[in-house]
């Protein structure tokens, strides 16, 4: 099934922070990219692939919504909920930061 992916301002600031420390604060503007592309290819496959995981059984995750589910990228965990056809990406946490 074909999801449309949206992200929420939240998401698109989480993505930004984190883009902003590692090329900034950590002096890597490739390392800063790499990230940016490796995010935002994990979402776009979110298109073909958003309901194969399952739903979390984390309260901070289902803090989004009661079908609320988790997908890692090196270290981050994007939070998002399906919608029927829609996905939407809440947040783009680091992992350690999702707690039961």
């Amino acid at each position: 099934m074909n999801y449309c992916v949206n992200m929420t301002q939240q998401a698109r600031n989480d993505i930004a922070k984190v883009y902003d420390y590692i090329e900034q604060m950590l002096f890597a503007p490739v390392a800063a990219e790499n990230f940016l592309n490796g995010i935002y290819a994990c979402i776009v496959n979110l298109e073909i692939n958003a309901g194969i995981f399952a739903i979390s059984t984390y309260n901070d995750v289902l803090f989004y919504g009661a079908n609320a589910r988790t997908v890692k990228y090196k270290g981050f965990t994007v939070i998002y909920t399906i919608h029927g056809c829609d996905v939407l990406v809440h947040r783009i946490v680091y992992g350690s930061y999702i707690k039961g």
